[in-house]
């Protein structure tokens, strides 16, 4: 029976197959009779008829061109006639040349013979003629001297031409008679071709029929049942239906529904199973129907991993739940015993734990010391304290390893209010700080705990003791604070009164004088009427006797203020030291905080922009935690700096002059964007309208401050900022920051202004701070001449009022509108030009930048005003923008604002070069980097590189994802012009291929109107990022999607927009800041333009690094690998030399504070070793005093780097000298 159905099968199939061929074969000799006739019209007939017509009509012209210039009365040919002759003759050349070579599509256009024949006698005539032309050109440029001339040599060239245009009319003639044969014949051909396929095609409809009838039959057998029976039953089956009965004909056993029968009843064996496991019974095998039996054994294996991977989420869940927890309970602003109390008791609830314990070790007496505990009371308290080895605690100290111990029933037991049971297990673990001891954290349990607990436990260890380190060292600073502003107090109370002192002593002085003049007056008395005062001896001699006794007190007095004033000099050298104390204790302290934020900031930062993707998913978010922690424990660093600096009196003040305009424009963009994520309103009013003299830096500091703080403690409502003046002619500055917040109660006011208090010590809890901002705000409104008022109640919100002088116009005077720069490149500017615009009043920094600009083979514009130099951008469209912020008519922040407001000049790159404070801010404004001078040449080639790396980077263009959101128009009009291309993304392989052709920036997905067309943008990501692994995404989505969707989202980009009344503006932002980030592998593109850093641009360059701490030496040395350098080490001042005596390398990068020879003392002896000194060698310190910088400077040192070390600016010292000293 299989036979016969086969060779049924096989017989239909060649049948069918032979019917093809021969339908194929005849169909396309006929197709192609029928192609080459049509084809002759499009490939030959049309071409070659319109060159001939274009031979026509320019030689046509050229006749007529030529009679018109020879029978003109102007006196000669003029040049403008003469180009059109030329122009009229070079066309017919073209065109004969077309026609003899490419003019119909790509080939001759010579249909036969006869039609090569009229192409050469064409040809002919027109060397004739042509040569006759130049005759009469020369006659006519003579003018009417020559006309008869022209007019015989003209006359002479009209039977050649009247020969010419006759012959290209034949020619013409003949073309369009072969087109309209081969047309004739194809439509011949089409009706054949029709005919003989309709033959073919009924004969092979018969011989499949009845083949097909025979065939159908014998399958009808096979499949036991008619084949809508089978359908039926298998559709049932497809869609999971295994409840009906299949009804089969006496014996059959071998047909497709028997088989089928028995398929349904193995899979309702697996189904049942399948379902037991949907409801969570893993614990049950299926049993197999043989040993064969694949789905049963898959079965069973997908019910153990599942299984497996159930107990393995319960314990990571179980895990990440508690560090959870536990990082919840212990943030804030907490001392070590508020810590201990909160770890122990959330650890002992969270282990289910009967008793725990947390030690403090206390360095000075070698004790650990009892600071929190759970569920411990007196009757079971054992020990406040331990020693070093003594018991579990001393122990676990000593070694520095947890220990296990299983504890005997007689131990005192765990206490509820309706049990008393002794523990069974203890757990006893150390808690260890960066090699050092720090604590002990001990937990008993009645039950032994499992590995997941263990494993918590040695975590929570871990992470405790960092935060008890933190928490022990801020409360040593705070502590060291508080003494030294006691100490501080305490003189100035001792120096006013030793000031009353010399007040009365000088008093004193005066009168005694007085009376010792007195005294001489009557001793002149006394010698004119001696003989009168005689009577008197015994009074004047008690007179004397009183003057001696008051000489005496006077002298007494006199020792008395020579003492006092030796005091007060005493005093005042103990008060000299007490603040050089501190200042010495402060650089020290920030020197120790510094070496282990070097290591944290570098190596998250690493992590951060890892290039191999091994640090992915959370670990990447943990590394960008980090590295934020890291930069605000900084911050904190500097604030105390800045703090002591004022109370020194080291702080200096710069008056200029401010533009209230450009205060209001800056500190509306620095927070707008923060007050919007809280959904509070942000107003910035100027009432001033003009400029006013003050120190900008620290005016802005303080203003930043107080709305940092008001956007901060404000939940909802609104936050503004007012400039006004007032009538007081001492005060008239008036600056009003007012919220809507929480308030301050009248008792907290005066506290708010002290070093590292708040008005409730929950909110450093809740909302963070440490405290020292209003402290540092005071201090500077009060070195600027005025002072802070505060209006305020609790729970209606708070208003800050800074009252301030201002100078006189002449003690500052204005910058003049407009300074003497060099002379720029405005005069030389040419279409292909790479433009740079610097606006800057500084002269000598004008004429550096010009002249590396052309040394480059770049232009250069100068401007050294705002306007001015917003002017030049409007008419000249640099390529990129060096701006600096200290400008004479505004602030460069203020120019940044307006070239970003502004839709023609958004486009154009900004970078910022300027001796103030790196502010992060203007960066959020569009900036693309930001240069601290002084700068060098390599500095400001390396600016101008990222401004065109950016061009070139924006001009890629961006590819538009449409899917029924927003449309490639759309886009489009939103970003305008400047950013390339705004092209649609194709679909299926043309997608494929428009990645190839072009290496796309930026590409906006567009998700659409339901999930569907979500999970179809996720795909379109997946397909982008394997084309590109550096393109940049945006996600465009008409809703907000839900969580697991946002997940599924940020997998591939941060940015997600949902249309709304700002996703416009969004968009415009996000495409700006994706298309202006300078690429990370992908240099310039241009002759002239300088190459962007490469992956490894230090690779063989050789440097050592010079520092006495192991983490510093690794994470220095893994950013210098990374980069292709080769590292040696050593770890103090006299290795270094033994190692540079016996090789030299590209650079040293050395650091200050080492034992045995320290940094400034192993700089010195390199200069002054003669093979030694040509190396370079820059300097770190985490001393980031300017003193400190100008005397490590002094030593020798080529450049300087401040802990901790930024990463970016560790690889570019590093670049810019392994290039060698500068002569």
């Amino acid at each position: 029976m299989l036979r016969t159905v086969a060779s049924k099968m096989a017989a239909l199939t060649v049948t069918a197959l032979l019917g093809l061929v021969m339908v194929t074969a005849i169909g396309r000799y006929q197709m192609e009779k029928v192609y080459d006739g049509a084809n002759f019209g499009n490939v030959n007939a049309a071409p070659s008829l319109v060159v001939l017509d274009e031979m026509r009509r320019s030689f046509l012209q050229l006749g007529v061109q030529i009679s018109r210039e020879v029978n003109s009365t102007d006196n000669g040919l003029s040049a403008e006639s003469e180009q059109q002759i030329r122009a009229q003759r070079q066309a017919v050349i073209d065109a004969i040349s077309k026609y003899d070579s490419n003019g119909c599509l790509g080939t001759n256009c010579y249909a036969d013979g006869s039609d090569k024949s009229f192409l050469d006698k064409e040809k002919a005539l027109w060397t004739r003629y042509d040569a006759l032309l130049d005759p009469i050109l020369a006659a006519a440029r003579g003018g009417a001297a020559d006309k008869t001339k022209a007019d015989a040599l003209l006359l002479a060239t009209d039977p050649i031409a009247d020969e010419l245009h006759g012959l290209i009319t034949k020619h013409i003639a003949y073309n369009v008679d072969v087109a309209s044969d081969f047309t004739a014949k194809a439509v011949e051909l089409k009706t054949e071709a029709l005919y003989i396929t309709l033959g073919i095609g009924a004969i092979m409809v018969l011989l499949i029929g009845g083949f097909g009838y025979g065939t159908a039959r014998s399958i009808i057998r096979q499949l036991g049942s008619d084949p809508q029976d089978v359908a039926a039953v298998a559709n049932r089956f497809a869609t999971g239906d295994l409840s009906d009965r299949i009804e089969l004909r006496a014996g059959d056993s071998t047909s497709v529904m028997a088989s089928i029968k028995n398929m349904i009843a193995t899979l309702e064996r697996l189904a049942s199973r399948a379902e037991a496991i949907g409801r969570g019974d893993l614990d049950q095998q299926v049993p197999l129907a043989s040993e064969h039996d694949r789905l049963g054994k898959a079965l069973n294996e997908m019910t153990r991993m599942l299984r497996a991977s159930r107990d393995e989420d319960q314990r990571r869940n179980w895990l990440k739940d508690g560090y959870a927890e536990l990082s919840a309970q212990l943030s804030g602003d907490l001392s070590a015993e508020q810590l201990a109390d909160a770890a122990i008791a959330m650890v002992g609830r969270y282990l289910g734990a009967g008793r725990g314990v947390f030690y403090r070790y206390v360095e000075s007496s070698q004790q650990l010391e009892l600071i929190g505990s759970y569920m411990y009371t007196e009757r079971n308290r054992t020990g406040a304290s331990y020693a070093l080895g003594e018991g579990a605690i001393g122990q676990v100290a000593r070694e520095r390893k947890p220990i296990i111990l299983a504890v005997d029933e007689d131990t005192a037991p765990i206490v509820t209010g309706t049990v008393q049971q002794p523990p069974r297990h203890t757990y006893t673990y150390p808690m260890v700080h960066e090699k050092e001891l720090v604590g002990v954290l001990e937990v008993a349990s009645m039950q032994r705990f499992d590995e997941r607990h263990i494993e918590f436990l040695n975590s929570v260890a871990s992470m405790l003791s960092s935060l008890l380190f933190v928490a022990d060292q801020r409360a040593h600073i705070r502590k060291l604070l508080l003494a030294s502003e006691g100490a501080e107090r305490e003189m100035r109370a001792q120096s006013e009164q030793l000031r009353t002192a010399n007040n009365q002593m000088h008093e004193q002085q005066q009168q005694l004088q007085q009376q010792t003049e007195e005294l001489q007056q009557n001793n002149a008395q006394l010698e004119e009427q001696q003989q009168q005062l005689q009577q008197q001896a015994e009074e004047m001699q008690q007179a004397n006797a009183q003057m001696e006794e008051q000489q005496q007190q006077l002298r007494q007095q006199n020792d008395e203020l020579q003492e006092a004033r030796r005091l007060q000099e005493v005093r005042a050298q103990q008060l000299d030291q007490a603040s050089r104390y501190k200042s010495e204790f402060l650089s020290n302290m920030s020197h120790e905080l510094r070496t282990p934020l070097n290591s944290i900031i570098l190596l998250s930062k690493m992590m951060c922009n890892d290039d191999t993707n091994s640090v992915q998913g959370e670990a990447a978010k943990w590394a960008q935690v980090i590295h934020r922690s890291g930069q605000d424990l900084l911050r904190l660093i500097n604030d105390v700096l800045d703090l002591s600096k004022v109370e020194a009196g080291r702080m200096e003040i710069h008056l200029a002059h401010v533009q209230s305009a450009d205060v209001c424009t800056e500190l509306q963009n620095m927070f707008e964007h923060m007050a919007r994520d809280k959904g509070l309103s942000l107003s910035v009013t100027d009432e001033l309208q003009g400029s006013f003299v003050s120190d900008w830096d620290k005016l802005s500091q303080v203003l930043r401050n107080l709305l940092a703080n008001a956007v901060k403690f404000t939940r909802q409502g609104g936050v503004s900022l007012t400039l006004s003046r007032r009538a007081d002619p001492a005060l008239p500055l008036r600056f009003s920051v007012r919220d809507t917040g929480i308030g301050i109660a009248h008792d907290k006011r005066s506290v708010i202004f002290e070093a590292f208090q708040q008005a409730d010590g929950s909110t450093s809890r809740e909302f963070g701070g440490t405290g020292l901002g209003l402290t540092i705000s005071q201090r500077f409104v009060q070195m600027l001449g005025g002072r802070i008022e505060l209006h305020s109640e609790p729970g209606q919100g708070s208003e800050f009022i800074i009252l301030l002088p201002e100078a006189e116009t002449g003690s500052t005077t204005p910058a003049a509108p407009g300074l003497a720069l060099p002379a720029d490149d405005r005069a030389q500017l040419g279409a292909d030009d790479l433009l740079i615009l610097l606006i800057d009043d500084d002269a000598a920094f004008s004429h550096s930048v010009v002249a590396m600009n052309r040394r480059l083979g770049y232009k250069t514009l100068l401007a050294s005003t705002g306007e001015e130099g917003l002017r030049l951008a409007a008419r000249h469209r640099p390529q990129g923008i060096l701006l600096d912020l200290g400008l004479p008519d505004m602030d460069g922040a203020a120019v940044l604002h307006e070239l970003k407001s502004d839709r023609a000049l958004a486009t154009i790159p900004v970078h910022i070069v300027s001796a103030r404070d790196r502010d992060a801010a203007l960066l959020n404004q569009g900036a693309i980097g930001f240069l601290q001078k002084p700068a060098d040449d390599q500095l400001l080639e390396q600016a101008e590189t990222a401004l065109l790396s950016a061009v070139a980077n924006a001009r890629d263009g961006v590819l538009v994802c449409e899917n029924g959101g927003i449309t490639t128009v759309e886009v489009a009009a939103i970003i305008g012009n400047g950013h390339g291309p705004v092209q649609t993304a194709a679909h299926g392989e043309a997608l494929e291929q428009q990645l190839r052709q072009r290496r796309w920036p930026l590409a906006v997905i567009d998700l659409g109107p339901s999930p569907a067309t979500l999970q179809e943008g996720l795909a379109l990501a997946a397909r982008l990022r394997a084309a590109n692994e550096q393109i940049a995404l945006v996600f465009y989505a008409l809703h907000h999607p839900g969580e697991e969707d946002s997940a599924a989202l940020r997998r591939w980009s941060e940015c997600v927009i949902v249309k709304t009344g700002q996703a416009e503006r969004r968009l415009l932002e996000n495409v700006e800041r994706f298309l202006r980030e300078v690429p990370q592998q992908r240099g310039l593109t241009g002759a002239r333009a300088p190459a962007a850093r490469d992956n490894k641009p230090l690779v063989g360059k050789h440097i050592l690094v010079v520092d006495d701490d192991p983490r510093n030496l690794f994470v220095m040395t893994a950013a210098l690998e990374r980069h292709g350098a080769k590292i040696s080490n050593a770890v103090n001042g006299r290795r270094a030399l033994e190692q540079l005596r016996q090789q030299r390398v590209d650079l040293i990068l050395m650091d200050i504070m080492m034992p045995e020879l320290d940094g400034m003392q192993t700089i010195a002896a390199l200069r002054a070793d003669a093979s030694l000194s040509s190396m370079p060698v820059v300097a770190i310190s985490a001393r980031a005093a300017q003193a400190d910088m100008a005397e490590i400077m002094a030593s020798g040192a080529d450049d300087y780097l401040a802990k901790p070390v930024d990463y970016d600016v560790l690889i570019d010292k590093a670049i810019k000298w392994c290039g060698g000293r500068q002569p």
